[in-house]
């Protein structure tokens, strides 16, 4: 009888555990999960009734059925093991999940914006432009003279002097700012909320600091270099009509064309872009 009862009480153990673990499953899992692990919880919470009662019958009449108290633990023992399974698989896919939407997000050699993610960013802007009726400004800039970096110092080299242009450009940037790189030694910077002369201001402090700056690299000499900027300004009162995706792509034009402007001039500084009838400002 007390085997009978030792067997039960271990089932019963089991399925309690399974119960509790599909339970916090269904709370932490995504959407497309929940349901199952509910259902899966509550199949188990009512089985748990299954295992109460022989223990309850063996107290009151005293008999019991070996085969049905031997057969209990490894029914429950392996519905234990199935969602211990099922939970460490999870959790798998939950990290790899994790792990992809970082690589999605962010360009793994600057820790700077992914392209992806920078232009996904303008675009949120834009909407956000349009609904409170505030301009923004995005800036192109790009490194000069970058491959003789390269074929000085090696590949190695740039890679390090991409890495501290971001750190170095984070610093003269506000903490609202977005950096992102769309290839190569070429980054967008979106300034929100920010008026055209606010973003020469910014545009003109990054030039500065970034001139001044010794990027951290293993060349035998200090790595210094300079940056042409592109500064383009989104006024959310033009083309309220045009859809975003045609809006997007004009702006990084724009940017685009500001900053070799600024690399035909000499390099070293910043050139804001306006329509072809009118002249290009520029700074130092």
């Amino acid at each position: 009888m007390y085997i009978a009862i030792g067997l039960y009480c271990l089932a019963l153990i089991c399925q309690v555990f399974a119960s509790l673990i599909s339970l916090s499953l269904f709370r932490y899992s995504a959407t497309i999960y929940r349901w199952g692990w509910l259902f899966l919880a509550t199949g188990l919470s009512l089985m748990i009734g299954r295992r109460i009662d022989p223990i309850f019958h063996i107290f009151e009449s005293g008999r019991f059925d070996l085969l049905d108290a031997v057969l209990s633990l490894p029914i429950s023992g392996f519905l234990l093991l199935g969602v211990l399974g099922l939970r460490k698989i999870l959790i798998k896919v939950d990290t790899n999940q994790l792990a992809l939407e970082a690589f999605a997000q962010f360009d793994p050699l600057t820790n700077s914006l992914s392209r992806t993610e920078i232009l996904y960013r303008v675009s949120e802007e834009i909407d956000r432009s349009r609904r409170n009726k505030q301009s923004f400004a995005l800036l192109e800039i790009d490194i000069d003279h970058f491959k003789n970096v390269n074929d000085q110092f090696g590949h190695h080299v740039g890679d390090e002097v991409l890495l501290s242009l971001v750190r170095h450009s984070k610093e003269a940037i506000r903490s609202v700012d977005a950096i992102g790189r769309i290839g190569g030694e070429e980054f967008l910077i979106l300034l929100p909320e920010t008026e055209a002369m606010g973003a020469t201001q910014i545009a003109e402090r990054l030039c500065k600091h970034i001139a001044s700056a010794v990027n951290d690299a293993s060349a035998p000499t200090p790595v210094k270099i300079t940056i042409s900027v592109g500064i383009a300004i989104f006024n959310p009162n033009e083309n309220p009509r045009v859809e975003r995706g045609i809006l997007l792509n004009e702006l990084v034009n724009q940017a685009d064309l500001a900053m070799y402007q600024a690399k035909n001039e000499g390099r070293n500084r910043v050139v804001f872009w306006t329509s072809p009838t009118t002249t290009l400002l520029k700074g130092a």
